[in-house]
């Protein structure tokens, strides 16, 4: 049976597969934990830990778990702009939740053809820690950046899993091998320095959450966000073992990670979905991409929107209002 799924997914373009039958994870209960209690967690995390350390939690009838990797962003290399906006590439082109889920769907139909059996298809959006699932099934090992580094395809990939009641012969792959060694370029390049020098990261630095979340951002760390509207790709591009990616010659037009600041500001909501909805970035709302704009504009130093920036001064948001303010006071120094 695992032959056949290998075979089926290689049958639809996916050639990173594995299988794991890892069920309980409280080994990670103490590393998460202590992250907590260091500051290093953050609200877009599960709050409770207790749900993300088994697998059974979501899934009591779990006994395999089939894993796989979805490569993204063949070629590209951060483009330079001084006028606008800039999102992750992991936001180019259809959201890579409905992506990797459709794939999924598919390898499900193909497995129900050769036995009945019950699953859950889980795409970034469970309580489990989908990381550490995905390494136990061979896709990758940790980056000192705790990115899943693939052998193939580096730290570019979207990774997703079902679990299953069937049982299938599984690599189960518990350990970490070091695969950065004394490699610290993330470390020094991560605009934040939200990345330890023996791995790890501090979530609440990281130039990608800042640009989530909804709570207050401190100032000492806007300046580093750049033109940054939704993620941050600078420990990937800089990781040598994503050269296997980015010096892939592609004739993909990456333009529409580009924001106009601008019309952004401009933006009605209807507009606003009408435009960015079917990325995986737009699920924040327009309000956050918008502060974070005003972030952008003030980085950039955009004197020509200054009007724009003070008619924000009056917007009902009273995040919008606060942003406003500190963007009128980088305009006006």
């Amino acid at each position: 049976m695992k032959q056949k799924i290998i075979e089926i997914a290689k049958s639809i373009g996916i050639d990173e597969i594995g299988f794991t039958s890892v069920m309980d994870y409280s080994y990670l209960g103490e590393f998460l934990r202590r992250r907590e209690r260091m500051g290093y967690s953050c609200e877009l995390e599960e709050q409770d830990i207790s749900k993300r350390l088994d697998v059974r939690n979501i899934f009591p009838e779990c006994r395999s778990i089939i894993a796989i990797a979805v490569p993204y962003g063949a070629g590209y290399k951060k483009t330079a702009s001084y006028s606008k906006g800039l999102l992750s590439i992991s936001s180019y082109g259809e959201d890579y939740h409905k992506k990797v889920r459709n794939i999924l769907s598919g390898i499900v139909k193909e497995i129900e053809k050769l036995v009945d059996f019950k699953y859950k298809i889980c795409v970034d959006t469970s309580p489990l820690i989908d990381r550490e699932i995905c390494k136990n099934a061979g896709i990758g090992n940790y980056g000192k950046n705790t990115l899943l580094i693939n052998e193939k395809y580096g730290s570019f990939i979207n990774i997703g899993y079902l679990l299953t009641d069937l049982e299938l012969e599984c690599d189960n792959k518990n350990g970490n091998d070091d695969i950065c060694g004394s490699c610290s370029i993330c470390v020094k390049s991560c605009p934040n320095g939200a990345i330890f020098e023996d791995g790890g990261i501090n979530a609440r630095k990281c130039v990608s959450y800042l640009t989530q979340t909804k709570k207050e951002i401190p100032s000492e760390y806007m300046d580093n966000m750049k033109n940054q509207i939704y993620g941050c790709d600078v420990c990937q591009l800089v990781c040598p073992k994503n050269r296997c990616n980015t010096e892939k010659h592609s004739e993909i037009d990456y333009d529409s990670l580009m924001v106009d600041l601008q019309e952004l500001l401009q933006m009605s909501n209807d507009e606003f979905k009408n435009k960015y909805g079917n990325m995986a970035g737009s699920w924040r709302g327009k309000n956050v991409w918008k502060r974070n704009a005003l972030i952008a504009i003030g980085n950039l130093k955009m004197i020509s929107l200054i009007d724009l920036v003070e008619n924000e001064l009056s917007n009902p948001s009273e995040m919008i209002r606060v942003y406003a303010r500190l963007c009128m006071d980088k305009l006006t120094e």
